[in-house]
């Protein structure tokens, strides 16, 4: 830009340039919540990608692949380089101060800038024992109670962590429900489990008792365990069940051991668990039901396979496969009546 003005003015507007080009910023400035923020969405996407797509390598019956990243250095430098130059012209001397022999003609305020973003990053295989041992053994109850117990539909996660229901009648015949949606018996297995969800079925913490040696008389407890059997047995956890009364009465020691079970307290649909399920699916089992134990043949039996994290990605390519089949098989989940519902217009919707 040229100035013409008088030469205080132009002397002026020299230093006022160089002021505010010496304090200016650049709006680049490098930033440590961004790029934190950039590497989170980058290990985010990573881990969903590496989830899916061995979703699909199950579903085309692949070998799985698991990667991690444990680490990513990131660096980040913006140099700006301010520069200003100028230009002079004579004037007469009886215009200036004898000091002064020029006059300033024109101001070019110029800016250069150097942007480098770099980061490295480590990949490691996760194809090991340790890992494959947790990842084939089957899933803890323990974690399948969190999920539920925080409001994740029951079906989700139920359908997720079984692999068949088995149903033993009295007479020993077992009727066995895979869940695989690519079996043609796997819409009795959702009706199966959508009946016990709706009895209430779930994950709770409650206690298995298992027998402590054999049954003994009143005389044997006192030799084994002094005067006051029940209150010694009792500070050890465990307790006495009478399991005879002839010829002589005898006691089986019972050891109460904590666990997680999948089971249904009783409510109004007892009887007919009992009749189609027994009483051992029940969470705390009562006076009745432990003097059933010894007559099992008379009452049917209910017993699950839970899965691995492995299995879960064979039942996630499986609905896949049947999805994608020809024609394609829709696998739907709808709610149970339990189920929380978080958009308020849509209401529950029973399978049967």
């Amino acid at each position: 830009m040229t100035l013409q003005a008088t030469p205080k003015k132009l002397l002026f507007s020299g230093f006022l340039s160089l002021l505010f080009l010496g304090g200016c910023t650049t709006p680049l400035t490098p930033d440590f919540l961004s790029m934190s923020k950039k590497y989170s969405n980058i290990l985010e996407q990573y881990q969903i990608d590496m989830i899916f797509s061995n979703i699909i390598r199950s579903s085309l019956d692949r070998p799985l692949s698991f990667l991690d990243m444990p680490n990513i250095t990131g660096t980040g430098s913006i140099t700006t380089t301010p520069t200003v130059s100028t230009s002079f012209i004579g004037m007469s001397s009886a215009l200036l101060p004898q000091h002064l022999y020029g006059a300033l003609a024109s101001v070019s305020p110029s800016l250069s800038m150097q942007v480098g973003n770099s980061f490295n990053f480590s990949q490691a295989s996760l194809d090991n024992s340790l890992f494959w041992k947790s990842f084939l053994a089957p899933i803890e109850l323990q974690s399948s109670q969190y999920f539920i117990h925080n409001h994740i539909p029951r079906e989700l996660i139920l359908s997720l962590i079984l692999d068949e229901i088995i149903i033993t009648s009295p007479n020993g015949k077992q009727k066995k429900l895979l869940n695989n949606p690519l079996r043609p018996e796997y819409p009795e297995f959702q009706k199966e489990l959508y009946q016990l969800i709706a009895y209430g079925l779930s994950v709770q913490y409650t206690f298995n008792s298992l027998d402590e040696g054999i049954p003994m008389t009143e005389k044997e407890l006192e030799k084994n365990y002094g005067a006051s059997p029940r209150q010694l047995l009792a500070q050890n956890g465990m307790k006495l069940k009478q399991v005879a009364s002839s010829p002589i009465v005898r006691y089986q020691i019972i050891k109460l051991q904590p666990a997680y079970k999948l089971c249904i307290d009783k409510n109004e649909f007892e009887n007919f668990v009992k009749q189609n399920y027994g009483a051992d699916i029940f969470c705390k089992e009562s006076e009745t039901s432990q003097a059933a134990r010894q007559n099992k043949t008379k009452e049917p039996s209910l017993n699950f396979s839970l899965r691995s994290t492995k299995n879960i990605y064979d039942y996630l390519g499986q609905v896949v496969q049947a999805q994608l089949a020809n024609p394609p098989y829709l696998v739907t989940l709808p709610a149970s009546e339990s189920t929380f519902v978080k958009k308020p217009n849509e209401s529950n919707r029973l399978l049967y």
